[in-house]
């Protein structure tokens, strides 16, 4: 099983290797996410419960010598006059520098790099995580420091409004606001949030690729996200948390769509609930409950994460597994017995593929402590 690592030093070694030594550049790192139950909520108000894992990306960036704007990972090299979008590894390494303009921060034109053991495209938030740790960095290097909530706003607006993702701020909240060996509850209709310690010192997450890498930029993500927002318009509520079992009311076309984010607005609670009671099996059943939604109502489940899901099921020792992200591919996370974890990462990688990476990952640390130099507290939480 592949183990979280350490990347600080690599994403400078990057830099230097692709466009040769220059000044010497400020780092940050930036973790994963992952979604316990609440899943496609986010958008329209819902509850969600996730935290960060130990799988992470960090980004060095410099000033550029010459005035063109670089970026290099993930077998990329590339380079531009000017920061625009183009469809590469540079658009959110970019993006993070041009919201930060945005917010009336002068820049000059930099090179960037990404290094890490946080799959790309797994549906573990690899996204917002470069964004954020470019921003970081940015920061570190001009000397400045951002309240969280400014930083969570400027890395949305950089892969919203930038990048041209329609996504909800849970992958921002989470890796900026998350807490070591806690997971964080999240109402995304109020901004607020708390966090709850994991009570299960012999429990873990298993996760593991499935080898479908996913786009939430693509189509069928933003038919999901539209559909939610009809269903809310048409029942004339502001949020899934009002929507309770008026999901009947809608016309058959959205009708899966409503159940999926009424339910699942309170799995979020409920499993919120088992992890304060230390009930572990609740906490499996609704992640059972929460991937068979998303395969039924919300329709982004694949034939193999379905596959995964039941082979992590069959392990002893596992209590819960579901498809992880916003689906169409990605990665799927399984609740297991510490003891069950190898058997559960076997039965998964059997499915997915041979050579298909598997993590044991654990609640980390979020960047309001792991960039506590950057990123300052706030108010939000409850």
């Amino acid at each position: 099983m592949t183990q979280a690592g350490d990347a600080s030093h690599a994403a400078s070694r990057s830099l230097d290797q692709a466009f040769g030594a220059g000044a010497v550049a400020s780092t940050a790192t930036a973790p994963g996410r992952v979604t316990l139950v609440g899943e496609h909520v986010d958008y329209v108000g819902g509850h969600v419960a996730c935290m960060a894992v130990d799988l992470a990306l960090t980004v060095a960036v410099r000033p550029s010598r010459d005035g063109w704007w670089r970026a290099a990972g993930l077998g990329q090299r590339v380079e531009r006059p000017a920061p625009m979008m183009a469809g590469d590894i540079g658009d959110r390494l970019f993006a993070a520098a041009v919201a930060l303009r945005g917010r009336g921060r002068a820049l000059p034109p930099l090179e960037l790099a990404v290094a890490g053991d946080l799959p790309a495209s797994a549906g573990l938030a690899s996204s917002a995580a470069v964004i954020l740790a470019a921003a970081v960095a940015i920061l570190r290097l001009a000397g400045r420091r951002l309240p969280a909530e400014e930083l969570v706003a400027i890395a949305l607006a950089a892969e919203r409004d930038i990048v041209g993702v329609p996504c909800g701020d849970l992958d921002q909240r989470a890796i900026v606001h998350a807490r070591p060996e806690e997971v964080l509850a999240l109402d995304s209709a109020r901004g607020a949030r708390r966090s709850v310690p994991w009570p299960w010192p012999a429990v873990a997450l298993v996760v593991a690729a499935s080898g479908e890498s996913h786009d939430v930029g693509g189509r069928g993500y933003r038919r999901r996200r539209q559909a939610a927002e009809s269903a809310c318009a048409a029942l004339g509520v502001p949020t899934c948390q009002e929507i309770g079992d008026r999901w009947r009311e809608l016309e058959p076309g959205l009708r899966p769509r409503g159940r999926h984010i009424a339910t699942e607005t309170l799995r979020a609670d409920a499993a919120v609930r088992a992890l304060e009671g230390g009930d572990v099996a609740a906490l499996g059943r609704l992640m059972d409950e929460s991937h068979e939604s998303l395969r039924r109502d919300c329709e982004v489940s694949t034939a193999r994460l379905d596959a995964m899901v039941v082979a992590a099921r069959g392990v002893p020792g596992c209590r819960g597994a579901r498809l992880v992200g916003a689906g169409f591919g990605g990665s799927v996370v399984a609740l297991v017995e510490q003891g069950a974890a190898e058997a559960c990462a076997a039965a998964l990688a059997a499915v997915s593929g041979r050579d298909a990476a598997t993590w044991l990952v654990r609640p980390a640390a979020g960047l309001e402590v792991i960039a506590a130099d950057a990123v300052g507290g706030d108010e939000g939480g409850s």
